[in-house]
């Protein structure tokens, strides 16, 4: 679910590191992807559940440089998924979420994102959460990209 946005982060981070290098003095860059679709299967730990979901993630991003170097991203997610568990289970998840994160060419950034996924039924609740991590270096070049998944059971 996660690794469409952060294709997009990633592709957003590398358009500001283009930005930076070549000294464009640009106020903002605002960025707006409609209807990113989302696809996987995530575990549901609450009951042993393989859920497979899909999904639109509507992403809008707004970078802000600020002359010395470094620029100013604020992201917001509205996502809706819907998803059907191995053992029959009917589950919705809807989040809205905004993402400030402030940087430079040469970061290094770890971000985390936390999403539930609510029981149309008698079945657990359980929240996703995902942890990545972006470094960018001095090029602009981003060098080292990877999301850790877990879940948990919400209740």
């Amino acid at each position: 679910m996660n690794r469409i946005k952060a294709i997009a982060l990633v592709s957003l981070l590398a358009m500001v590191g283009v930005l930076l290098i070549a000294g464009h003095a640009l106020a903002a860059v605002v960025e707006n992807v409609h209807d990113i679709p989302l696809s996987g299967a995530v575990f549901n730990p609450c009951n042993g559940e393989t859920v497979t979901f899909t999904g639109v993630d509507h992403f809008t991003a707004k970078v802000t440089l600020d002359g010395a170097g470094g620029f100013h991203l604020d992201d917001h997610d509205n996502i809706h998924v819907t998803a059907t568990g191995d053992q029959g289970n009917s589950y919705e998840g809807n989040q809205e979420d905004n993402a400030p994160l402030n940087g430079r060419v040469a970061m290094v950034q770890t971000l985390p994102f936390t999403f539930s996924e609510i029981s149309k039924g008698s079945a657990p609740n359980f929240e996703v959460h995902a942890l990545q991590h972006i470094t960018v270096n001095a090029n602009g070049t981003v060098t080292v990209f990877f999301s850790n998944f877990t879940s948990s059971c919400r209740g």
